[in-house]
């Protein structure tokens, strides 16, 4: 079994490492824009081999590529015989550029989502225990084979993640509130962060700034692909801000605290 592994960093290196570790596949190789990720990659055994282009004997390939570049990639192995799958975190802005492109999705394509990830990236960050008792997010389309579906399952969980499958579009609604809303929040907020702020800077600042060091390129891609579904959170978010930003300036200390209330009940998962 040959896997290919498209972006070789953190996501595709641990996913590859894990991989060689339970014996899923016994063949490597890596494909990468970036010369020296992809030869970080055979260095620390992530990979056998570096390839200009996907082998056409891979039985599997996996997209770890950023997400603005999944679709072109899924639009470009439409014909090749081996189960694809990806790690893009947002799912119904890849499936509509791909069926834009071609009319229809690859049957063999298994749309993922890992919830797994650091602050850090390339392979050097890559740990073959990255997806243990994460959860990975499935989206499968109308065209799926089945029994990709099941295999792509079978290899997630045999690293020790959590599946579960959801429609493309309440996966993007969701994680754009509890994924891609807070990143933007923390880069917005760091924009005012001076170099002097920092020597004050306690346990607070860095739980709340940990994300904004994420990477912009990433980020970036994430945001355009799931604006559909990230504008209307950052508007309900802009108005609940107003809303607190008013109470502070009116000193209405009830609904200051009514607010704080909720907060921390929404915080704590009950009702």
């Amino acid at each position: 079994m040959k896997l290919g592994v498209v972006g070789t960093g953190l996501i595709g290196g641990s996913f590859a490492l894990g991989a060689r570790t339970r014996n899923l596949f016994q063949q490597f190789v890596g494909i990468d824009p970036d010369p020296s990720a992809v030869k970080q990659a055979a260095e620390l055994g992530i990979v056998d081999e570096i390839a200009a282009e996907v082998p056409g004997d891979c039985d599997a390939i996996l997209l770890a590529a950023p997400s603005d570049h999944i679709a072109g990639w899924v639009v470009a192995l439409a014909e090749h015989p081996a189960i694809v799958f990806d790690v893009g975190s947002v799912k119904g802005g890849i499936l509509d550029a791909v069926v834009a492109e071609l009319g229809h999705v690859p049957p063999r394509f298994v749309p993922c989502h890992p919830i797994a990830g650091r602050e850090r990236s390339g392979p050097g960050s890559a740990h073959e225990e990255l997806f243990a008792d994460r959860l990975v997010i499935q989206t499968p389309h109308s065209q799926l084979s089945q029994a990709d579906l099941e295999q792509v399952v079978f290899w997630w969980r045999s690293l020790g993640a959590r599946t579960q499958t959801m429609i493309a579009a309440d996966h993007d609604d969701i994680y754009a509130v509890t994924s891609h809303l807070p990143h933007l929040l923390a880069f917005a907020y760091l924009q005012q962060v001076a170099p002097e702020h920092l020597q004050h800077a306690g346990a607070g600042f860095r739980d709340f700034s940990r994300i904004g060091g994420s990477d912009p390129d990433m980020w970036t891609a994430i945001f355009e692909l799931n604006k559909n579904a990230l504008l209307p959170a950052i508007d309900a978010y802009s108005e609940d801000l107003a809303r607190l930003r008013r109470a502070v300036d009116e000193g209405d200390s009830a609904d200051i605290r009514a607010l704080l209330a909720k907060a921390r009940r929404n915080r704590a998962g009950s009702s």
